[in-house]
């Protein structure tokens, strides 16, 4: 899959800002997660398709699939569609609480013909629609490193050449894969290590982490909400910091804060769309999925948040007609998680291994927090 989906996406080839077509006369339910990426779903496809005639009744949740049940269970729908992460995508569907879609029906050509073999990754389920896929990077300051700085996650590791503090999400997701890749495993064989070694292989990382703790020349400093990794690396609480690409992103292009994303070790990770089961909407949310995700919209939300649509050929016309920010002024590409540039060494989010693996995991990693 990596293979492939490098291959799809190394091309350049120029492609018409040609507006999607789509069905009109709809009202659809939509919920998202709120914030800068929910408002680049509103500008970038969902102006759209109200100014053609439809209406969407906008959502914000907190994520997970506990109200989702709840609907579903109750018979009391009122969420046509939601934005839901891989993960819960395949669990969703695997409970039948979404809806199965024919892809191919929701898909609307790209340019070139092609439908759903435009799609840079496939879906692991029959429910989920794919939309943007973005990248579990980290950042360092760069007025604390102006001229020798990280470029690799050995280097976030590394206390003797880049010393000060890192910031980390208070979670083992993210933080084990870095810990075991500055360890010495292979980025493409880390799921397999962890599956193959179990608790040994977490204590591993662990105990990576946990020497990176104590080090009198390092420390690391825990953050829960995604906007703390930029706040932490502009006010100099920490040197590096692990994050998301997009808030990066936000600090460095609309706040001008001194923060470089390094992409060696970039998780990818996926952002779908579901439609719960039973909703008495279902055409207009497979009208919706159509309008959404056609090369044009979908690429038009990168315009708000840098992350790239899980479409191809919308990849394309961004790095075809650059600049593609909001402003004008900014390149998009260079931040997107998909570019070639950015895909030398990552690993696509393991999203079965957290599935089975999380609850011990995070008990793990609570105890091990517990003890330092």
């Amino acid at each position: 899959m990596r293979s492939g989906l490098k291959t799809l996406l190394c091309a350049t080839t120029a492609l018409a800002l040609a507006p999607a077509a789509f069905a009109q006369g709809h009202e659809v339910n939509v919920t998202s997660i709120g914030g800068a990426y929910q408002r680049s779903q509103q500008l970038g496809y969902g102006d759209a398709f109200e100014a053609a005639g439809n209406k969407i009744n906008w959502n914000v949740y907190s994520g997970g699939l506990g109200e989702i049940r709840t609907q579903v269970d109750t018979g009391n729908v009122i969420w046509d569609l939601v934005d839901v992460n891989s993960a819960e995508a395949n669990t969703g569907c695997l409970e039948g609480i979404f809806e199965k879609i024919d892809l191919e029906e929701v898909t609307a050509p790209a340019p070139d013909g092609s439908t759903v073999e435009d799609y840079a990754v496939k879906r692991t389920n029959d429910c989920s629609v794919g939309t943007v896929i973005y990248g579990w990077t980290w950042a360092y300051n760069t007025d604390t490193f102006p001229d020798e700085h990280p470029t690799t996650v050995a280097d976030y590791f590394d206390t003797g050449k880049f010393p000060g503090p890192r910031g980390i999400w208070n979670s083992p997701v993210q933080a084990v894969e870095l810990a075991l890749i500055a360890d010495g495993v292979p980025t493409d064989e880390v799921y397999t290590y962890l599956e193959e070694e179990g608790e040994a292989a977490v204590d591993r990382a662990l105990d990576k982490l946990e020497a990176l703790y104590n080090d009198p020349e390092g420390g690391l400093v825990f953050w829960t909400g995604g906007a703390e990794p930029p706040e932490l690396l502009a006010k100099g609480e920490v040197v590096m910091s692990t994050g998301w690409s997009g808030r990066f992103y936000n600090a460095i292009v609309q706040e001008d804060a001194p923060i470089e994303i390094v992409w060696d070790g970039q998780i990818m990770d996926f952002q779908n769309f579901a439609v719960l089961k039973g909703t008495p909407n279902l055409e207009a949310a497979k009208a919706f999925l159509r309008h959404a995700t056609a090369p044009d919209q979908i690429a038009a939300t990168a315009r708000y948040i840098p992350y790239a649509p899980w479409r191809s050929s919308a990849v394309r016309m961004i790095l075809d007609n650059e600049p593609w920010s909001e402003d004008g002024k900014t390149n998009v590409g260079p931040f997107l998680a998909t570019n070639p540039a950015n895909m030398n060494n990552y690993l696509e989010m393991g999203i079965d291994y957290w599935q089975n693996h999380q609850d011990e995991v995070t008990q793990r990693w609570e105890a091990w927090k517990a003890g330092l």
